[in-house]
């Protein structure tokens, strides 16, 4: 609890500030670089054009179903926030169905007919292969930047 008698002064608040901007960025760029491994284990030397997209998919699809949410490409149009086109993840959708990561099943509800989208044993495979070694990652970021005072826990 921050002691409001005796607030920080600018340094120590410029130093929290830049721990946690060191800590962000940091976790930011392990994620990132565990994307550029991870999309290199699922689609060889040469991936797809649009492999970030499909690892998005991907990621989205399993953590709704982690979630036990139903999730169709429409929802995926508007978690993308207009940065993919429908068409531009349809086209990702069908690709990561027929590299076996995905599968669309056709669903009927009151709203229609939908195709949900499903992860196979081979996606759940290769998240929790990546896992433990993802998660130690990020803990170590946030316990140095705990230590560093950025967090405001200790």
């Amino acid at each position: 609890m921050p002691d409001t008698d005796n607030p920080p002064s600018v340094d120590d608040a410029g130093a929290a500030d830049t721990a946690a901007s060191r800590a962000v960025v940091a976790v930011h760029l392990a994620a990132l670089r565990r994307q550029f491994v991870a999309i290199r284990e699922i689609f060889g030397a040469e991936p797809p054009h649009r492999a970030r997209e499909a690892l998005w998919v991907s990621l989205e699809v399993i953590q709704a179903e982690l979630h036990g949410e139903q999730l169709a490409l429409r929802d995926l149009v508007v978690r993308a926030n207009g940065l993919l086109s429908a068409p531009t993840l349809s086209r990702v959708v069908s690709e990561l169905e027929q590299g076996g990561l995905l599968l669309a099943e056709l669903t009927v509800s009151e709203q229609g007919r939908l195709k949900v989208l499903r992860p196979t044993q081979r996606a759940r495979d290769l998240l929790a292969s990546r896992a433990d070694a993802a998660l130690s990652e990020f803990a170590e970021i946030i316990r140095r930047a705990d230590e560093d005072g950025a967090l405001g826990l200790g």
